[in-house]
């Protein structure tokens, strides 16, 4: 079941993130401190517990039973205003996980169409994003 993350999910988006960056390193060979995974566990939480309420980040997960199995996050920041009246917004695509059991099911997929969708029906003109060599190939079919 695809739904909106809340804060009571963060312990397993701060979860999901680090694992995201130890499959990449894993991939790359490379091998980096804890303390620096902790410190980021540790920020990250702080940040998603004001923004997931305010709605400046929102993360999508993808649950079987009560396991959060897949999950992905838009930050929205807005820019200046323009005299033309259109939104002319930032929104980062970050933090896309599967548990690794569940890859190659489409699940990232699922909620990345949600983002899109959800972007275009608020008026969101442009998403960006940095591409793992994991997600690449999923990134260039969505365009």
């Amino acid at each position: 079941m695809l739904r909106l993350a809340t804060v009571d999910d963060i312990p397993t988006l701060v979860s999901h993130r680090r694992k995201m960056f130890e499959d990449m390193d894993a991939l790359k060979g490379v091998t980096r401190d804890r303390a620096g995974f902790d410190t980021m566990d540790a920020a990250y939480a702080v940040l998603l517990r004001y923004e997931i309420p305010a709605g400046s980040t929102q993360v999508w997960v993808i649950e079987d039973g009560s396991q959060i199995v897949a999950s992905g996050a838009l930050k929205f920041t807005d820019w200046l205003p323009r005299p033309d009246g259109q939104r002319r917004g930032l929104v980062y695509v970050h933090s896309i996980y599967t548990v690794p059991e569940y890859r190659r099911q489409g699940l990232a997929r699922h909620i990345l169409n949600a983002m899109i969708d959800y972007c275009r029906d608020n008026g969101w003109p442009r998403i960006s994003l940095h591409a793992s060599e994991m997600g690449r190939g999923l990134y260039e079919d969505l365009g």
